[in-house]
């Protein structure tokens, strides 16, 4: 019989699941399943490559980033070592989405290693995010320019990155002042992820052949990554999705069956670094340094 924790895990399950299909099923009504096909198949694949190369870069500069929170709680790992147990992480999230997730195998992993204790762990981790998430903000404050039509303000929006910032440094250094060392380096760190994530996806939509409006795409494809991290549905699917589907009904400029072949571009190149985690997940061994 199922504790009551077990059932508390699996309802989150199913919740999530059933919002999961039901943002599925939304999607699947609105495009044109042969238009999409077509879109796919006549891909550019060196652009494709290219936007799988700066992808990969992103992910690596995402796990240099961990490193320099680990480095406050005195983990000395080296790149190559927390590179690995990145990698894992995220196939976990990927491909592992009913059991442990790729932040809570990571945890799990650094506190038994190096006996760190779990609340200074979860709060590494946390700031991690927010760091990336501030960054996210601040490129889709700036991306408002180009979607002015929903409202004349959003031209104005970029300079709301000041508080964004502000705040940011504000309550690390009113927090968590331990971590304030950390500050310069996460952003730099985090901004250049982002901007690489988003050039990857400008020559993934370049791949599906679109010419013009980059703007707008940019502008979805950034409010797209905020809904992909909120957990919601089963990594991250249908979420960003719906962003796009919705985005394409109130901005005339973007394609919904564009926006949904870009999302499953990106979803397949996710895959495709996440499996680079198989490794270590049957030799876990492995993601330890040689002595």
């Amino acid at each position: 019989m199922l504790n009551r924790e077990q059932l508390y895990k699996a309802g989150k399950f199913l919740a999530k699941l059933a919002i999961t299909f039901a943002a599925l099923y939304l999607v699947a009504r609105q495009i044109e399943i042969n238009d999409l096909k077509a879109l796919l198949v006549e891909a550019d694949i060196s652009f494709l490559i290219l936007a799988l190369g700066l992808f990969v870069v992103a992910k690596l500069l995402e796990a240099r980033r961990s490193n320099l929170f680990f480095r406050v709680l005195n983990i000395q790992m080296s790149e190559a070592m927390n590179t690995r147990l990145y990698l894992l992480g995220m196939f976990y999230n990927l491909f592992l989405p009913g059991g442990i997730g790729g932040d809570s195998y990571r945890v799990y992993w650094l506190k038994k290693r190096f006996q760190t204790g779990l609340k200074s762990l979860i709060t590494a981790f946390l700031l991690n995010r927010v760091s990336g998430l501030a960054a996210l903000l601040s490129l889709l404050l700036i991306s408002c320019t180009y979607v002015t039509e929903l409202h004349p303000l959003l031209q104005y929006a970029f300079m709301l990155i000041v508080i964004v910032l502000a705040l940011y440094y504000i309550v690390i250094r009113r927090f968590f002042s331990d971590y304030s060392p950390t500050n310069i380096s996460a952003t730099a760190y985090s901004f250049f992820i982002q901007i690489l994530q988003l050039a990857s996806a400008h020559y993934i939509l370049y791949a599906l052949g679109v010419d013009q409006d980059f703007g707008v795409y940019w502008f979805i494809f950034l409010l797209s990554g905020i809904a992909f991290i909120i957990p919601v549905t089963i990594g991250g699917v249908g979420s960003r999705e719906l962003v796009f589907l919705y985005g394409a009904q109130m901005l005339p400029n973007i394609d919904l069956n564009t926006c949904i072949a870009l999302s499953l571009v990106i979803y397949c190149m996710r895959a495709i670094v996440s499996l680079g985690g198989v490794y270590f997940l049957m030799y876990p061994d492995k993601i330890i340094d040689k002595e």
